[in-house]
Formats: C-alpha cells, sequence, structure tokens
C-alpha cells in the first residue's frame, strides 16, 4: 500500500514537472492533451459541486485527470488529496529552510516559525497515511464500518492539517506587526493561505464519498 501511495504521489509531481521542463526547453508550445470526454468533464463538475464555493477551483485543478475518475468519487478526492499532500510536503521542506535563516524580525517572531514549521511537519508525517485511506475507499472492501472509519480518519487528518495552517498565520500575527511585515513573515503566511484552499476540497471530497 506504501508503495502504490508513493507511486501515485510521485505520478501528479512529475506530471507536473514534465509540462514545465517541456515549456522551457522548446521555442514552441508542447502538444495540447486530448480534451477529456465530454460524460468525464460532467462527472467532475458534478463532484466538484461537493466542494460548494471552492467548486470552480476543484473543477480546474483536477480537469487534467478527468478521464482517469471512471465515474468514482473516490478517485476524484485521491487526485485532489495527492496534489494536496505534495504541496503540503514541499511547504514543509520551505519552512525547514525558512527556520534556518530565522525571520530577521525578532525572538518571538522566529518562535512563530518554529511552531510553524513544526505543526506543519507533524502533519506531513501523515500525509501516506492519509492517502492510504482513501485508496481504501476506492478498493471499496469490507463493511460499512470499516469504510466510514477510513474515509472519518482521512478527513481528520486533513482538516486537521488545515486547522494547522490557520494556527501558523495567528502565531505570527500574535507575534506583532515585525513578524507579519518581515519578508520570511509573509512568505509563511501565503504559503499558509496558498496550500489551505487545497486541503479543504481534499476533505469535502473524501467527506462527500458513500460506501
Amino acid at each position: 500500500m506504501a508503495m502504490a501511495t508513493i507511486s501515485l504521489q510521485l505520478f501528479f509531481l512529475l506530471a507536473g514537472t514534465s509540462a514545465v521542463v517541456a515549456t522551457s526547453r522548446s521555442p514552441m508550445a508542447p502538444a495540447q492533451a486530448p480534451e477529456p470526454s465530454s460524460s468525464a468533464i460532467s462527472f467532475l463538475r458534478a463532484s466538484c459541486a461537493a466542494t460548494n464555493d471552492a467548486a470552480d477551483f476543484c473543477y480546474n485543478l483536477l480537469l487534467p485527470y478527468a478521464d482517469t475518475f471512471n465515474g468514482s468519487l473516490a478517485r476524484v478526492a485521491r487526485a485532489a488529496s495527492a496534489i494536496a499532500e505534495a504541496r503540503q510536503h514541499d511547504f514543509t521542506e520551505e519552512l525547514a529552510r525558512l527556520k534556518l535563516r530565522g525571520t530577521g524580525a525578532g525572538k518571538v517572531a522566529d518562535m512563530a516559525l518554529t511552531d510553524c514549521s513544526n505543526e506543519v511537519s507533524t502533519s506531513d508525517m501523515f500525509s501516506n497515511e492519509t492517502l492510504g485511506h482513501i485508496d481504501n475507499l476506492i478498493a471499496h472492501q469490507g463493511s460499512q464500518k470499516d469504510f466510514d472509519s477510513q474515509k472519518i480518519t482521512a478527513v481528520e487528518f486533513m482538516t486537521s492539517a488545515e486547522s494547522g495552517l490557520t494556527q501558523c498565520v495567528d502565531w505570527f500575527h500574535s507575534a506583532g506587526e515585525a513578524a507579519v511585515s518581515s519578508p520570511v513573515g509573509k512568505e509563511v503566511i501565503d504559503g499558509c493561505t496558498t496550500l489551505s484552499p487545497y486541503l479543504q476540497i481534499s476533505y469535502m471530497l473524501v467527506d462527500a464519498v458513500k460506501f
């Protein structure tokens, strides 16, 4: 299960990387990928409706993968979650680098940065486990009780991670104006607010999956 999880994460990471490399190395834009089928597009729109006000964001994010879902909301949730978890991992590494530099805005600001780095890093430790729970929803094996337990656990991990991002922003604001206005503070706050919607649509999609 762990290897499958890692492989799917790499798929999404490498897919994006390949597109960037192709664009930067060629004077011409790469060939457009085939348009998803109309039925796949309709299914994705219906699936993203579960994310409420974030439906357009959900749709645009997942449109390149629309033909891979095969009518499975669990697969839609898995794709969104893999992207969110990959971004969370990148942000974890960035916070670790920033922590080594410090904020340059004083001890209290540095403490906020350390707390934020630790919080996001802790959430990142559960990324593969979260994706594993969603994989079990796709497999759809066992009883409804088992299914519901897998879903609840995945949602709890992601809502906790999203809550941690909100805490990070609050810690910087509590540290004072110098912390918030420092280049590092701005970068951390921007990183938190950018990552948060990815986690939000992921746990809303997972929560919408039915037995």
